[in-house]
């Protein structure tokens, strides 16, 4: 049995920069790994089927699951004969904005590679991984990077320093195409506090780079949900600090201060039916667990 975690994905930037022919947005962010993680329990099958099993509600197993699709596919290119169950075991909530699904596809096909001894460079991952979904390159490596086009066009940035942050998920999701769908493009030039954001990035700045976060959908967010505005603000009545949606939501994250009330904190979005988990920075996209 081969253990593998998938770890989740917060936004330190994120603009949206117009419409693509086929309906996708153009989009220049910033993702980075947080320790949030689903775990995959791999299995080799000899007679060379699949089988994707989740035990979580509202998760597809099967050929509906981005892991299967991943699998499916490096089978194919790779001319793989051998198969592979996988124990999908979910702790990213879903229609959060933190890549979870994106992040199991992307792990899959490291694990795959791995197991199935295939020798399969990043780059070469990471181009089947665009084949799956916009964001799945990034999970490849993960860490600190960049990503452009539809996503897909990633390269690494300085590592983030290590650093505690707050994720916060209300009750509710948010579809990405219903987001998408209300995002005003073209009104705002971003490339000025795009510029500056990276450049305190590649100074290693955490403070300047947290400082100068922001998320195009937030607005977009908030008019399919208004209330989402009540989770950036009670976590910035918190003392939190680049506080931003995560993807398209529904999840928030905030850079957590020395001296958060944790009890209070931990009490008031228990109240409000919120899920409130704090992570840590990581530099990969997944990690094998040797046990």
């Amino acid at each position: 049995m081969h253990h593998f975690r998938a770890f989740a994905k917060i936004n330190l930037y994120l603009a949206v920069l117009g419409r693509r022919p086929g309906g996708y947005h153009e989009i220049d962010t910033a993702m980075q790994s947080v320790t949030l993680a689903d775990e995959l329990l791999c299995e080799p099958l000899p007679g060379g089927g699949l089988a994707v099993e989740c035990s979580a509600p509202g998760v597809p197993a099967g050929r509906g699951n981005l892991v299967w699709q991943a699998l499916a596919l490096l089978q194919d290119r790779g001319r793989v004969r051998d198969g592979l169950r996988v124990r999908l075991e979910k702790h990213i909530p879903t229609q959060a904005g933190l890549g979870g699904g994106s992040a199991d596809a992307a792990c899959a096909l490291v694990a795959a590679n791995r197991i199935w001894g295939l020798g399969l460079a990043p780059e070469e991952l990471e181009g089947l991984a665009a084949e799956i979904g916009s964001d799945v390159p990034f999970f490849v490596r993960g860490g600190t990077r960049r990503c452009r086009g539809r996503g897909e066009r990633t390269e690494a940035l300085e590592p983030l320093p290590r650093s505690v942050w707050a994720i916060v998920k209300p009750e509710y999701g948010l579809s990405t195409a219903d987001v998408y769908a209300r995002v005003k493009t073209g009104l705002t030039a971003r490339e000025a506090e795009t510029r500056m954001l990276l450049g305190c990035l590649a100074k290693r700045d955490l403070a300047g780079a947290v400082a100068r976060m922001f998320n195009d959908l937030e607005s977009a967010a908030m008019s399919v949900r208004p209330e989402a505005g009540e989770v950036k603000a009670w976590m910035l009545s918190l003392g939190m600090t680049g506080v931003t949606l995560a993807g398209s939501g529904s999840a928030w994250c905030g850079l957590c201060p020395e001296g958060l009330p944790v009890d209070r904190a931990r009490r008031e979005a228990g109240e409000r039916g919120w899920r409130m988990q704090w992570v840590k920075s990581a530099e990969q996209g997944w990690a094998e667990v040797r046990e």
